[in-house]
């Protein structure tokens, strides 16, 4: 039994939506490959499935109906937007993540990134970083004069090396990826949102929002299996809602995925429309919109190389 068939199964609880068919086309796109699977009819003791397949539909429907201004028909009440809209779109995303092909990164390679900051108080230089895996060097480029200056690694709990071994150690079971993030020891959070004055009940959402953050920034260190685990535990984290169009601090639209926490603040991080890969963070508050963005990133042979 698969999902698709389990959306099939949960159509006739809610109203029709002339976009479902569509939902239910994307599916089958992400599951090509896969031989036909024979409908049978679901077993009594289906109960974690179903109920994601529920969420999913009512989901999508939530989002349809909220788009359209035209009354309910058919005696029916139209549905409000509503936070489920997240399951519907995280799980999709989980799903694209875990049919990824990737290959693991050797310690002879090193791991590429370009990032911007726009911070409240202004812009930081773009910067550009390499960092062998096997955490002996890395090499970072000057904006100024454009040269590469290869230096020991620096040595640290943060450096792309020994987060590629805590991501590999990581579990797969968004539940137990959740509880991993939520007590965890230290803070890892690409921005801060809220810290140290989240509100009172939020402190260990904000930690495993933060956490799930740091390490999808590292785009082709994360297993598929991980990443997939990682957007269906946002998906249960409260008040995460869906932005269906934003953009990043540097322009490039995308789907936000947001922690609001009210007069505290909103952290919204930016995934790619077509993929679902991250693109980076925005924390709105008070003061103003704090951004980071990956502008590129991934694994290559030598420092100076890029994706």
């Amino acid at each position: 039994m698969n999902e698709f068939d389990l959306l099939k199964r949960m159509r006739d609880e809610v109203p029709e939506q002339h976009d479902m068919r569509s939902v239910e086309r994307r599916l089958e796109e992400i599951r090509a490959g896969h031989r036909p699977v024979e409908r049978r009819r679901p077993a009594l003791r289906l109960r974690w499935g179903l109920a994601l397949a529920a969420a999913c539909v009512v989901g999508v429907a939530a989002v349809q109906l909220a788009k359209s201004d035209a009354p309910a028909t058919g005696g029916r009440t139209a549905v409000p937007h509503q936070p489920v809209a997240a399951a519907a779109l995280l799980e999709k995303a989980a799903l694209v993540a875990a049919r990824t092909r990737t290959v693991t990164p050797q310690p002879s390679q090193w791991f590429y990134e370009k990032r911007s900051q726009h911070m409240i108080g202004g812009d930081l230089p773009t910067s550009e970083t390499w960092h062998r895996l096997d955490g002996q060097k890395m090499a970072i480029r000057s904006a100024k004069n454009d040269k590469l200056k290869i230096t020991d690694a620096e040595k640290g709990p943060t450096h792309p090396g020994k987060t590629l071994e805590e991501l590999q150690a990581l579990p797969a079971d968004p539940d137990a990826l959740l509880e991993h993030f939520r007590t965890m020891d230290r803070q890892l959070t690409p921005l801060s949102i809220c810290e140290p004055n989240c509100p009172a009940g939020t402190e260990q959402d904000v930690k495993a929002w933060g956490a799930i953050g740091w390490y999808m920034s590292h785009g082709a260190l994360v297993p598929p299996d991980k990443a997939a685990a990682m957007y269906r535990a946002l998906a249960k984290i409260p008040n995460v809602k869906i932005e269906e169009s934003t953009t990043d601090g540097d322009g490039r639209a995308g789907i936000g995925v947001v922690l609001d926490l009210g007069e505290a603040g909103r952290g919204i991080y930016i995934l790619d429309a077509g993929d679902y890969h991250y693109l980076g963070l925005k924390v709105v508050d008070g003061e103003g919109t704090s951004a980071m963005s990956v502008l590129n990133s991934g694994i290559v042979d030598e420092p100076g190389q890029v994706p």
